[in-house]
């Protein structure tokens, strides 16, 4: 009805032609004009087709039928032919060197692939994976223009350099390997697996199983393959990502849905829309820092999508590594860059520093050396200075960002053992040096209100720290021996034992206490793990300690229960 009131009616005197002019959107048509005539719709039509993805003109009789129905014809219909833009393979400074056609399915091998032919990926709404694992997609993209040329030719140059070998042996060498790829994937193509869309996941994943006879390699291949199959109907890479979580649903990631996903966030557009609406790079760092660390929960005002914070719970759950690793990648990346941090100038120090306070843990930096790199290179956007000066201001740099001298040694000793910090080794291990001087301890590194356990944990993290740093033996040992005594002299100082074992508690809750104290996160350095054990030890040994022990406890069961636990804990400690 709404169709005759825009053509003037049905009556005798209403136009009983119309011309509805239609655009394709995606997967559908909409109707974006009406007209009176052919004439006019035809002259929309030419002007709308540059900028449309698609336009057709429906002739449409209005009650041209005995019983009043209307009659459609389309009289003209044009997709827009879209030039792709010249792929462009770029240059690459490494690449892992792959001795078997397997190791090109790796997840190095496969970020490789996704750097180097990302402009064609993108256009087709592609991933490696489902290059590298489907015949008729592999065979495409070989044909496609010079490009794998190109890229082998770039990977070929770059490996040989690396390892002193023959380029054009290289170069044959890739070729024979990526045949034996398709090869392989025509074979599985053959085997006419389950679709995880059609059959289910279960049901794709015991047949998997079967084919590939209890071997894990080819079980994981396989699923990929059938799993592509499925994410190549799915031409948006978002939405290979939202796809793939859904239909691996609650249960734990597995290495071939790890593996797809982690293909799919290789590209940055991909992590932009996963964090939505951010007011700037450094606001969207932080969030990307979120999802690694599984608690992004998404906020009104950033419309991000639901499959972000499904993502990141995926992601917490500690079955992702390849997926984490790509993120974790593509925030290293965008931290050492020269990009703003944030729109207002005035702004761009508080966050960066806002990221090194994320990115300095209790633990230890995130990414270790990678992590600490990346922070040193990217405090080189607020100076001028390049080279050795530039890297020497920028590691000062860092250092007075940080407020507590511990999060400063931890840092120190992460970069120690990157191949920026052992350039400046001697810098690194003075600056280190100076914080761990005489008359330095644990209250100075830390501070007086840091509660007990915290600042155990972070003592902690420091001496694991120091045991990883990549100075010379000598002088690791030293600095990790002066964090142990720092450690010891607190305990005895604080009279940290008398508070934990006060005679007034049963001895179940004093050992138990003691024995949480001693736990590895709180307590790892030797001379202070040492004065606990004696403390325990020296309960042992009393008589009668397990019947103490289980005093106030009334059932057989519940004692059992107590000392056994009592006794795991000892041993989780290595005390016994």
């Amino acid at each position: 009805m709404w169709l005759n009131d825009l053509v003037g009616g049905s009556g005798a005197k209403g136009r009983r032609q119309a011309f509805e002019v239609q655009v394709f959107k995606t997967d559908h048509w909409v109707i974006e004009a009406v007209c009176t005539t052919e004439a006019e719709a035809r002259e929309l039509a030419r002007k709308l087709l540059p900028n449309r993805e698609g336009v057709r003109i429906v002739r449409e009789y209005n009650g041209s039928s005995r019983d009043g129905t209307s009659a459609e014809t389309i009289i003209f219909s044009e997709m827009r032919q879209v030039n792709p833009k010249a792929v462009v393979v770029p240059a690459i400074e490494e690449a892992p060197l792959c001795t078997d056609p397997k190791q090109y399915l790796g997840g190095d091998s496969r970020r490789i692939v996704t750097r180097l032919l990302r402009q064609y990926l993108e256009q087709r709404g592609l991933t490696a994976s489902e290059v590298l694992c489907h015949p008729a997609e592999m065979k495409r993209a070989m044909n496609f223009e010079d490009m794998v040329p190109a890229a082998v030719s770039r990977v070929a140059t770059v490996q040989a350099k690396a390892a002193g070998l023959d380029v054009r042996d290289r170069r044959e060498s890739i070729y024979d390997s990526l045949s034996d790829l398709r090869v392989r994937a025509e074979a599985a193509a053959k085997l006419n697996l389950p679709s995880a869309a059609k059959d289910g996941l279960p049901a794709l994943l015991a047949q998997v199983e079967k084919v590939a006879a209890g071997d894990p390699v080819e079980a994981d291949y396989l699923a990929k393959v059938a799993l592509c199959r499925d994410t190549m109907q799915v031409r948006n890479l978002l939405g290979k990502v939202e796809w793939l979580l859904e239909t691996c649903g609650d249960s734990r990631p597995f290495a071939a849905v790890d593996a797809l996903v982690a293909d799919a966030l290789g590209f940055p557009a991909v992590v932009q829309d996963l964090l939505a609406r951010q007011p700037d790079l450094g606001t969207a760092l932080s969030r990307l820092v979120d999802i690694l660390d599984g608690t992004f929960e998404g906020q009104k005002h950033e419309s991000a999508p639901a499959i972000t914070t499904l993502l990141s719970r995926w992601i917490g759950s500690g079955g992702a590594p390849e997926t984490r690793g790509v993120l974790l990648d593509f925030l290293l990346r965008s931290l050492r860059g020269t990009n703003p941090l944030a729109r207002d100038p005035e702004q761009q120090r508080a966050r960066f520093r806002t990221l090194l306070e994320r990115l300095v843990r209790q633990d230890g930096v995130l990414a270790g050396g990678e992590g600490a790199e990346a922070m040193t290179s990217g405090y080189l956007r607020f100076i001028e200075q390049g080279g050795a000066e530039g890297r020497r201001l920028s590691i000062d740099g860092v250092l007075h960002m940080m407020a507590l001298p511990r999060d400063r040694l931890v840092y120190l000793m992460a970069l120690s053992a990157s191949p920026l910090g052992q350039r400046e080794a001697g810098l690194v291990l003075s600056r280190a040096q100076a914080l761990l001087a005489p008359g330095q301890g644990v209250n100075s590194l830390t501070t007086p209100q840091t509660p007990l356990k915290q600042k155990m944990q972070m003592m902690a993290g420091l001496y694991r720290a120091t045991l990883a740093a990549g100075f010379d033996s000598a002088d690791r040992d030293a600095l990790a021996d002066r964090v142990d005594v720092m450690v010891a002299d607190y305990i005895v100082q604080a009279q940290v034992i008398e508070k934990l074992d006060d005679p007034s508690a049963s001895l179940r809750v004093r050992a138990t206490r003691l024995m949480q104290f001693a736990a590895a996160d709180v307590l790892s350095s030797p001379k202070a793990r040492r004065i606990v054990r004696d403390q325990i030890i020296g309960h042992l040994r009393q008589p009668n300690f397990d019947g103490k022990y289980v005093e106030g406890l009334t059932t057989p069961e519940e004692k059992t229960a107590a000392i056994k636990g009592f006794y795991e804990l000892l041993r989780q400690a290595k005390f016994v």
